[in-house]
């Protein structure tokens, strides 16, 4: 068979797997390279805001992302990183629609797919932080709502570090738009974010809120980011949601003159792409250190491999009988519920005594709700509700983790 027929077909037994992805994106899929990496090495001083940068600069963006569509990239991520609300303020610049609208201009139309990159806020949710969650909803869904208008077309949540507030991008980008989500967490040598939160329990709650695409950029090489997410290829193929790896070059080291090199070369680099397509991760693309020649290499590899991929030895997860919090997942016992805790103002102190390894909780009304939600936090357990719908879905909205829901 030639081999653009092999990888056509391939494309098409890969979306049957992964149902939740868009199916006029292809699959496997090569994301681009680093920007701000790329950036500093092409003159960008260390310390800069790189949007403004970017805007005053605007050619040295174009020839990187040139270099990455031409080298094989099949989709790149608009200069928008720190474009939202409060991380440009803490920068002095109060015009954030304005920058991303520009700033997204200068990426949609230039390859086949372009995605509205996103970032961390730097704000604390509550009850750990003092920002209320809706208010950093808000802030995603004014980025959201500029970069939807501007022509992109999907949106890239990135470098997140803690899951509740990855789940507020979610839900703040659906609030104003239908296009599809890739989420990426960037996470330690053990899979756990800063705030805690497990690889597994962030793609669970995640694909509840009805993300695309989950994975994780930074952090790691593609030697240290490979075995974290083969973990997660069983729970993957159950949601139907592919796989994605961002890898930074292998470690940074920095010179006496502030620049930073990478370890691995590009053809370093691209001999582990093999293992993550083999090993259920088809979505693929370069982080800090990375560039052209990164994605041209990787190009080479995934096109060599891209018909050959047989994920029928992977078995999926039973995903629909979990529950988990942020950092624990279970398959609770529903034979032997029993009766559920209401959630009153005992909730808390008979919830944090309960037998077992989750908690049942009745939700028939949303002052209940309310209770769970200010309680929730503070539990260790994944929890399994029963109640008012109307409740149960104020409930998942605010619950970092993913409830399973009995019906009465």
């Amino acid at each position: 068979m030639p081999v653009r027929k092999e990888q056509e077909k391939m494309s098409d037994t890969l979306h049957e797997l992964y149902p939740k992805f868009p199916k006029n994106f292809p699959l496997p899929m090569l994301l681009d390279a680093s920007t701000g990496t790329s950036l500093m090495r092409d003159g960008m001083p260390a310390g800069s805001c790189t949007e403004k940068w970017v805007l005053d600069h605007p050619d040295v963006l174009k020839s990187i992302q040139t270099s990455y569509e031409e080298n094989g990239s099949d989709a790149l991520y608009t200069p928008t990183f720190g474009a939202n609300r409060p991380t440009l303020a803490r920068g002095g610049f109060d015009n954030p629609d304005e920058m991303n609208r520009e700033l997204a201009s200068l990426s949609v139309g230039k390859a086949k797919f372009t995605g509205g990159d996103m970032s961390p806020t730097g704000l604390f949710i509550e009850p750990f932080g003092d920002t209320p969650f809706d208010e950093v909803v808000a802030v995603y869904r004014e980025q959201a709502k500029v970069l939807d208008e501007a022509g992109v077309d999907f949106f890239i949540p990135e470098t997140n570090i803690s899951l509740q507030e990855a789940r507020a991008a979610v839900i703040g980008i659906r609030e104003v738009s239908d296009k599809p989500i890739f989420v990426t967490m960037t996470v330690d040598n053990e899979g756990m974010t800063l705030s805690g939160d497990s690889l597994v329990s962030c793609l669970l709650s995640l694909a509840e809120l009805g993300i695309n695409a989950f994975g994780t950029n930074c952090s790691q090489g593609p030697d240290g980011m490979l075995p974290l997410l083969q973990g997660l290829a069983p729970y993957s193929l159950a949601l139907g949601i592919p796989l994605i790896a961002k890898p930074n070059a292998g470690m940074p080291h920095e010179e006496p003159d502030g620049s930073r090199h990478f370890d691995l070369t590009a053809d370093d680099f691209a001999k582990y792409v093999p293992g993550f397509l083999e090993s259920g991760i088809p979505i693929i693309g370069g982080c800090c250190g990375t560039d052209a020649e990164f994605i041209k290499k990787m190009r080479e590899s995934m096109d060599a491999h891209a018909g050959k991929l047989d994920y029928s030895g992977i078995e999926k997860a039973d995903t629909d009988s979990m529950a988990c919090t942020n950092r624990e997942t279970v398959i609770p016992d529903i034979e032997s519920l029993g009766d559920p805790i209401p959630a009153d103002e005992n909730f808390f102190d008979e919830a944090s005594m309960a037998a077992g390894d989750f908690v049942y909780v009745s939700l028939p009304d949303e002052i209940a709700a309310d209770t769970f939600i200010e309680n929730a936090p503070m539990l260790t357990l994944p929890c399994v509700v029963t109640g008012d719908p109307t409740a149960i879905a104020k409930a998942k909205r605010y619950y970092n983790g993913k409830l399973l829901v009995v019906e009465e």
